[in-house]
């Protein structure tokens, strides 16, 4: 099979869209107040600096941004770590202001939030609203992980292989990705598939990164559809099928899988394909 480290392609889990990035800041713990009504923050989880620090009390003057989130920015405000969460989702996705959505994570992640850890680590990662801090993003994916978010559990397997905020760690990689891929997770999937086809922290194995990528490419993975079109094609681990395989391989491209786009020409359409 066709495989050049070049059109290898890397994807993490992150669920936001990237804003502007905000003004970078010192980092100041929250007041006693917020910690009271939210419950005792985590002594590595940093909270808000001074300029974007509100307590509960001035949160609920703060209007929502609709009538239709008022119920959801109450609840928020009473402590709910799920409304707290979905509340930040939509600052951020819907009026582009990771902010003062930075502050309702904070809250979560105070209280151990699963999502609300990994969402704050993506910040850190990112530099959305903060100053960019990958050490930081590291440790809050990592308590992520541990409470089983399965996107947490990839991100920080992603986290060990790019060497973001830690040391490159092939083997601790494919355990944490191997964690998400177990429980149908189809990125993590298509990342065992790779590890395994380059050998990277477990043995390389053709026919198991195969299987990885037949796993991933049945949830519509872009760019493992195109690694088991390419193996069809080639007839490498399967029987030869090269009009199955180069159908497979378009599609992959109408998914906008970019390894497909980068190897095209060495899977040129055979005699009987669809048009």
């Amino acid at each position: 099979m066709q495989h050049s480290e070049k059109t290898r392609q890397r994807s993490g889990g992150a669920t936001f869209m990237r804003p502007a990035r905000g003004v970078l800041k010192a980092r100041l713990l929250l007041c006693a107040t917020v910690l009271l009504a939210c419950g005792a923050a985590s002594a590595d989880v940093p909270q808000a600096d001074g300029q974007n620090r509100k307590t509960i009390a001035e949160e609920r003057q703060i209007a929502p941004r609709t009538p239709a989130l008022a119920g959801l920015k109450r609840a928020a405000e009473n402590g709910d770590t799920d409304a707290q969460v979905e509340y930040a989702r939509k600052l951020h996705r819907q009026f582009n202001d990771p902010d003062e959505g930075f502050r309702w994570l904070e809250r979560a992640a105070a209280q151990n939030h699963p999502e609300g850890l990994y969402i704050l680590s993506l910040y850190y990662l990112n530099g959305w609203s903060v100053a960019r801090n990958p050490e930081m993003a590291f440790n809050i994916m990592q308590k992520s992980a541990d409470t089983g978010f399965v996107g947490a559990q990839l991100d920080l397997g992603l986290f060990y292989i790019k060497g973001d905020g830690t040391q490159i760690d092939l083997k601790k990689a494919a355990e944490w990705i191997r964690k998400a891929a177990d429980v149908g997770h189809p990125v993590a999937q298509y990342e065992m598939g790779l590890l395994h086809l380059n050998g990277e922290g477990v043995q390389r194995n053709f026919g198991t990164a195969l299987q990885w990528f037949w796993k991933a490419g049945a949830q519509h993975h872009p760019d493992a559809m195109f690694y088991v079109g390419a193996a069809l094609y080639e007839g490498a681990g399967v029987e030869k099928d090269q009009v199955k395989g180069w159908e497979l391989i378009q599609d992959a491209l109408r998914l906008g899988s970019k390894v497909a786009s980068d190897n095209l020409k060495g899977y040129p359409k055979p005699a009987g394909a669809r048009p």
